[in-house]
């Protein structure tokens, strides 16, 4: 037997122990026992609840401190950015690691709530009136109450920090049912202590006015029969049951135990692709939800601040280039263009060769400038204007307008109107520049005919897949990815903008783009929310 199933069997044995001992101790007849068994019971809960309460304050700090979330909520704040991310999930996480049941982000100067890791957003526009008191109780624990019941009342701790001209509030705690969870059955929170009742803690608001006490009330008797007999048979058949349930107990969990701390380790090496059984078959399958579910959200997360921040660094790369690119066209046309007036005055062999030279270079500046526009068009793309839109509609017309070609355009839409919350003209640009590729690379593979090119929709229950599929060459493993950068190109006088453009759009609708690729098959997926 390994340490873990010995101390479960020792937890066992302890456990069936204690009510014999018990019932030993009130067989010898102890009649002060209920008193001091109540005062030790009651420092018990004292001790239980410091220890709250050092674990709430330590864990709001941390979050001030060390917290990816509150990092980049920080920056976006200081660079009075639009919030991109999604925050109150983001926070969920944070919340949930650190062992709290409630957590409110606020602005410090506005005392705006920019986002709580609570599902329920228990505060409604009372975010001015918690800064306040966030800041008046500084690093003391304070009484929070939104309502009278008890589930709306919190034991909290605050934070602040401050960073590139803006400053945030963090406020967290617990409920005051987990407060008596330590006990259900005699911990009491009232106005006032009664008449045996023993204080364990004065709870304060944030202006130092005690709010509820906290007290241990005894149960009434705790004194039984003198069944001796009785207790050395409970004492036998307890600690019999307790080895045998031990060992049965400790089998069951230590392989969840052990699947769980192998994930843990691959997750901590950066494998967020690690997943664990949660059926009902497993010993925690509430565990396994939510350690898949945090995975999800951290696969999530990184793949958006990923795009977040290529797009940026990308936006700035293309106002650079379109800068230096635009300069330089107006003198060379200009010249071009005087060149070609002066040739009336060069013999023949000259103007031949001249004019060849002159329609080359202008060639190149007209290719120029289409490189400037799409870089432009790429850094000044605007933020999609979302109407509810019947999809339907944009793509039959997107369709229609690629049919004629050399490239056979088939479609498969579901009957009826497709909603969805999107920019018409911004997704009518997506399937263009999808549809676009796919036929240069079903030509491009077959240039003697064969080419064909498939267009097709999918509902899901919240989802849209817009899928685009050619029987080109194919895309390889390495590309998939590169394909998205900006000014990546696989054709011959392209600019590379057109994926990148694209995903753009997609990743503002609040939707992604998967690619599916072998030779002979390459499928582009846009997934879509309906609402």
């Amino acid at each position: 037997m390994n340490r873990f199933g010995a101390r479960i069997v020792v937890l066992f044995a302890v456990a069936a122990s204690l009510p014999v001992a018990l019932t030993a101790l009130v067989w010898l007849g102890v009649s002060q026992w209920g008193a001091a068994g109540a005062s030790t019971e009651a420092e018990m809960a004292r001790v239980q609840l410091r220890e709250l309460d050092a674990h709430r304050t330590a864990a709001v700090q941390r979050l001030c401190r060390d917290d990816l979330a509150v990092d980049t909520l920080l920056d976006e704040r200081g660079r009075e950015a639009p919030l991109s991310l999604d925050y109150d999930r983001l926070f969920r996480g944070s919340m949930d690691a650190a062992g709290l049941q409630a957590l409110w982000v606020l602005d410090s100067l506005s005392g705006e709530v920019l986002a709580t890791g609570h599902r329920n957003r228990i505060l409604g526009n009372e975010g001015p009136e918690l800064t306040r008191q966030a800041r008046t109780a500084g690093e003391r624990p304070f009484v929070l109450l939104l309502g009278g019941q008890e589930h709306q009342r919190f034991l909290v701790s605050a934070c602040s920090i401050a960073r590139g001209g803006a400053r945030l509030t963090l406020v967290a705690g617990h409920r005051f049912s987990d407060l008596r969870s330590l006990d259900p059955e005699q911990l009491v929170l009232t106005g006032q202590a009664g008449r045996g009742d023993e204080l364990v803690a004065e709870l304060m608001d944030a202006d130092g006015v005690t709010q509820t006490v906290l007290v241990w009330r005894p149960k009434i008797d705790r004194r039984g029969p003198p069944l001796l007999l009785w207790v050395a048979c409970v004492a036998v058949l307890a600690l019999g049951l307790a080895l045998l349930f031990g060992g049965y107990l400790n089998r069951w969990l230590q392989g969840s135990i052990d699947e769980l701390t192998e994930a843990a380790t691959r997750v901590g090496r950066g494998d967020l692709d690690t997943t664990l059984r949660d059926g009902p078959g497993g010993a925690f399958p509430a565990t396994a939800t939510a350690f898949n579910r945090m995975t999800r959200d951290l696969r999530d997360a990184r793949e958006q601040l990923r795009q977040t921040e290529r797009i940026a660094a990308w936006q700035e790369i293309a106002k650079s280039l379109a800068h230096e690119i635009k300069n330089p066209l107006s003198p060379i046309r200009l010249s071009v263009e005087t060149l070609r007036k002066a040739r009336e005055r060069s013999s023949d062999d000259f103007d031949a060769m001249f004019d060849e030279s002159t329609k080359t270079i202008l060639q190149e500046v007209e290719r120029l400038r289409v490189i400037v526009d799409e870089f432009s068009r790429f850094a000044r793309l605007p933020a999609p204007s979302l109407r509810n839109t019947d999809l339907r509609e944009i793509i039959a017309q997107a369709a229609s307008l690629h049919a004629k070609g050399d490239v056979m355009l088939s479609k498969a839409l579901p009957e009826g109107p497709l909603m969805a919350f999107v920019d018409a003209d911004q997704i009518t640009q997506v399937l263009h520049n999808l549809l676009q590729n796919a036929q240069h690379a079903a030509i491009e593979a077959h240039p003697d005919g064969g080419g064909a090119v498939r267009l097709s929709v999918e509902q899901g229950a919240a989802t849209l897949y817009i899928r685009v599929e050619d029987n080109g060459a194919g895309i390889s493993a390495d590309q998939t990815d590169a394909i998205f950068e900006p000014y990546y190109t696989r054709k011959e006088g392209g600019t590379g903008l057109g994926l990148a453009i694209t995903q753009r759009i997609v990743t503002e609708h609040g939707g992604r783009i998967d690619v599916e690729s072998k030779p002979g098959r390459t499928v582009f997926t846009v997934v879509l929310p309906r609402g």
